[in-house]
C-alpha cells in the first residue's frame, strides 16, 4: 500500500484534467443561433426542378466524374451523353438532385435529361 502522499500525486493529473474538462461546460456559445427562419433555397437548388444550363464542362476530382462549371456554381452531370467532354462548352438540361447520393463529392447533382454543345 502506498502512503496517503504518494496516492495524492496520482491524482492530481486526472483532477486537473476534469477540472479544465468542466471549465467550459458553463460558458454560452460564442455566436447564439439565428432565431430568423433559413431562406428558402434559391430554384436552381429545389430537389427535382428542371433547368437548363449553359456552362464549360470540366473533368471532376473522383475518376470518371464531369461536372458543369456555370457562372455561379458547379454542377455534377449525372449520366451525361458522349458528347460532354472536358473542355466543351455545353447547354444542358435537367433535373437538380441535391439530396442525390454519388461518389463524385463535387458540384450539386444534375440528372441530364438533354444536351448539346454550344
Amino acid at each position: 500500500m502506498r502512503p496517503p502522499a504518494s496516492r495524492a500525486v496520482w491524482c492530481y493529473p486526472a483532477l486537473l484534467s476534469a477540472l479544465i474538462a468542466l471549465a467550459g461546460c458553463g460558458e454560452p456559445p460564442a455566436n447564439p443561433p439565428n432565431s430568423a427562419p433559413a431562406a428558402s433555397p434559391p430554384a436552381a437548388q429545389v430537389a427535382g426542378t428542371e433547368v437548363t444550363l449553359r456552362g464549360e464542362v470540366r473533368t471532376g476530382v473522383e475518376l470518371g466524374c464531369l461536372v458543369l462549371n456555370t457562372s455561379d456554381r458547379e454542377y455534377l452531370l449525372v449520366h451525361p451523353p458522349p458528347e460532354l467532354r472536358p473542355g466543351v462548352i455545353a447547354v444542358v438540361r435537367g433535373r437538380i438532385e441535391p439530396g442525390m447520393v454519388t461518389t463524385c463529392m463535387q458540384g450539386t447533382p444534375l440528372v441530364v435529361s438533354e444536351a448539346r454543345t454550344a
